[in-house]
């Protein structure tokens, strides 16, 4: 979906291992994502783990944006044009949880979803409602 290249420079953390790009965005996902769900604002430094979390996930969505947008992209422009939508999304929710104003609940589901989907798993239609 984006760039193996930018994802491995755009977070040093990851494995340098040999791995699929598939396997780098699950990767990523996965652990921006749990650290979302984990952040604890009710604890001393909780929101700034929070904060951090959502600002790695804005980067994460932003270099999303940028593959899809690519000339090269082999998504169909459906897909392009919906994971735009959800970067987006992303940027503006992230903006509105920081102020306190929303719930993360909603970017945790979507970075789920992304998993799923990258892993093959897709919910059942009765999940999906």
């Amino acid at each position: 979906m984006f760039n193996s290249g930018l994802a491995a420079k755009a977070y040093a953390t990851s494995n340098r291992e040999t791995a699929s790009g598939k396997q780098i965005e699950l990767k990523v996902f996965s652990s921006i994502t749990a650290r979302i769900a984990a952040a604890d604002t009710d604890t001393i430094g909780g929101f700034a783990d929070l904060a951090e979390a959502m600002h790695e996930n804005v980067r994460l969505w932003n270099i999303i944006a940028v593959d899809v947008v690519d000339s090269d992209n082999q998504l169909s422009q459906e897909l392009r044009g919906m994971l735009l939508q959800l970067a987006d999304f992303t940027s503006r929710h992230t903006m509105k949880v920081l102020r306190g104003e929303a719930s993360r609940d909603v970017l945790v589901d979507i970075n789920r979803a992304m998993i799923g989907g990258l892993s093959g798993i897709v919910p059942d239609a009765e999940e999906a409602a």
